[in-house]
């Protein structure tokens, strides 16, 4: 009864859902308004036109403004001083060290990707440094590592084919958000400048030709505070449980993909919630981060500092909008938390008939979320693996970030896809009884991860996890208790309807089930933990358990040098006990569920 009350309602709601209305925004926002950096008059007027908007849908609106670490970049240029002599045009990122008017001059090194492994082999203390634009490590994160190798200066060429001109713009704060006193001393001190795909290969070829090359450059961007303009919006569901849709507002170039594309498709999605809101089961709140760009996050980690508590309690997952309908793409992809994971792919093969491919976050985005273990899910369609090859990798498209990021770009009948596949998540998430959380998988997850760490131990030193473990056995074999009361709740809830009864046990499965999920996520993912941030794309969040991950690999590079054997011990015998506390508070939770239900 329940089930099919939903599917019409399903149904219904992505018929009224409209393609042409979410495109009039993306020319409003792209034609009217175009690049809007924080601090800025355009944004401010995205921001005005995005409340006004959906305040005639019939949502609660709001502009949240408080002060954000920005960067406006100034002017670049970098010239080849031998073996030859040529001017090259360039662009500086936002938060770099900016060099004097005579600029700096030193011997290039080219450092692939920019990533740790990249640099093996190399010496790059006091040189300049030639990289390519890649997903990962991304931009944040090449000039992070060449900081810490002791670069003087980073150039960072486009992805994308040869014959593409863009020079795209980005920053390098590196770390998330808004800086402590602790993470101010963590940006990266150096000068960082960008180039066409074009003139990165001529660079490279002077460089395997000569073998010596020596480069001039200078760049500058002004590094201060500024003042934040947030669009906000809710349904006023007079619901205890919400969920977050969200995605940046802060944009550079003409932002057609990025993200006009995603702002225009979360107006349309909250247009045709609203009209059905007295349906719906949770809250919908949307979110138009500022400081996306340049202060790398920044709004969306300030949304999670101040409303924790409430995020804490009662936010079932985070749904992130960016970039959808990019043209040329056509592989379905998930980029989830593992909880979801499931849930998320059943919905790619019923929109795409086909099985989508799972990716795990990787802070990035707008994971602003993954501390506080509120799951998070984006998704898009992708380049093939050739197509990808014949792009330099330029898996975000080779025009983002720049004038070429136009309309043009963005395919309608992949875009309206998009939209179905996002109505049908966030719909189902707003109206399962029991939230579609796969709390095992997570669980299992962590458990085989530690038996892997567990094993590698033993061939290492006398230290062991293997308590972890038992605590992971111990959560399983309780989650499949839970399990069964919660497919007993949604049993009753199909003969006897939404009962007082019924409603009471699902919000006791559901509240276990989001504390599960906020105890576990961090340990999985993080390195920072549950309160701090890792910094943008930071190579250890891809790894399995971070917190373990570079202290055992560390102990596998110090054979014989006992001193500091011990010291990485100590570590982890240190960071293990963040993981028990995880587990034990898990245990705790289910078990006091189980007696309640």
């Amino acid at each position: 009864m329940w089930h099919e009350k939903m599917r019409k309602l399903e149904e219904e709601i992505i018929r009224e859902a409209s393609t042409e209305k979410a495109f009039e925004h993306i020319k409003f926002l792209v034609e009217e308004i175009g690049e809007r950096i924080a601090g800025s008059m355009e944004i401010e007027k995205a921001a005005k036109y995005i409340t006004e908007k959906l305040s005639e849908y019939g949502l609660k609106t709001w502009i949240d403004r408080f002060p954000i670490y920005h960067s406006y970049p100034k002017d670049a240029l970098m010239k080849v001083i031998e073996p030859e002599q040529t001017v090259i045009e360039a662009k500086p990122c936002g938060h770099i060290t900016s060099t004097l008017i005579e600029g700096i001059s030193g011997e290039l090194v080219y450092a692939g990707a920019g990533g740790y492994e990249d640099y093996k082999g190399i010496d790059v203390n006091g040189k300049i440094v030639l990289v390519e634009m890649s997903w990962s490590p991304p931009r944040p994160e090449k000039a992070r590592i060449a900081y810490e190798q002791g670069a003087k200066a980073l150039v960072i060429m486009n992805w994308g084919s040869i014959e593409n001109p863009v020079i795209q713009k980005g920053a390098v704060k590196s770390v998330w958000g808004n800086p402590t006193p602790e993470g101010w001393e963590k940006i990266p001190k150096i000068t960082v400048i960008s180039i066409t795909r074009a003139a990165g290969e001529y660079l490279k070829k002077l460089l395997k030709e000569h073998g010596k090359v020596k480069v001039w450059l200078r760049g500058a961007s002004e590094n201060l505070w500024v003042k934040a303009v947030q669009p906000m919006a809710d349904l006023s569901v007079e619901r205890r449980e919400f969920i977050i849709v969200g995605g940046h507002l802060e944009a550079w170039g003409k932002t057609a993909i990025c993200n006009s594309s995603g702002n225009a498709m979360m107006m349309e999605i909250a247009r045709v919630m609203a009209k059905h809101k007295g349906d719906l089961k949770r809250n919908i709140v949307f979110g138009f981060w500022d400081g996306h760009e340049i202060a790398e996050a920044a709004g969306s980690a300030w949304f999670v500092d101040t409303y924790w508590n409430i995020i804490d309690e009662n936010c079932i997952a985070y749904v992130n909008i960016d970039n959808p309908g990019i043209v040329g793409t056509e592989v379905p992809t998930v980029r989830c938390s593992i909880e979801l994971k499931d849930f998320a792919l059943k919905i790619v093969e019923e929109v795409w008939g086909k099985t989508g491919v799972w990716k795990q976050p990787y802070m990035g985005g707008d994971e602003s979320f993954m501390g506080i273990g509120v799951p998070y899910i984006s998704f898009s369609t992708e380049y093939t693996e050739e197509k990808l090859r014949e792009l330099n990798y330029a898996s975000l498209s080779p025009w983002i970030h720049s004038e070429a990021d136009t309309i043009d770009k963005l395919d309608p009948e992949l875009y309206d896809m998009h939209m179905k596949f996002y109505i049908k998540l966030i719909l189902r998430l707003c109206n399962k009884l029991i939230i579609p959380y796969n709390e095992k998988e997570l669980v299992k997850t962590l458990m085989i991860n530690l038996e892997k760490y567990d094993e590698t131990l033993r061939g290492l030193t006398n230290i062991s996890i293997n308590d972890t473990i038992e605590r992971c056995e111990t959560l399983l074999k309780l989650m499949e208790k839970l399990e069964q009361a919660a497919r007993e709740i949604e049993e009753e809830s199909e003969k006897r309807g939404f009962t007082d009864k019924v409603e009471t046990r699902a919000e006791i499965v559901n509240k276990a089930l989001i504390r599960i999920s906020h105890e576990l996520s961090n340990i999985i993912m993080t390195e920072a933990g549950r309160y701090d941030y890792d910094p943008y794309g930071y190579y250890l969040t891809g790894k399995p358990i971070p917190i373990l991950y570079k202290s055992i690999n560390k102990l596998l590079e110090l054979k014989g040098r006992e001193n500091e054997i011990r010291l990485w011990e100590t570590k982890i015998l240190r960071d293990r006990k963040k993981i028990l506390d995880a587990l034990n508070n898990s245990i705790r939770i289910v078990e006091l569920s189980l007696r309640v239900i």
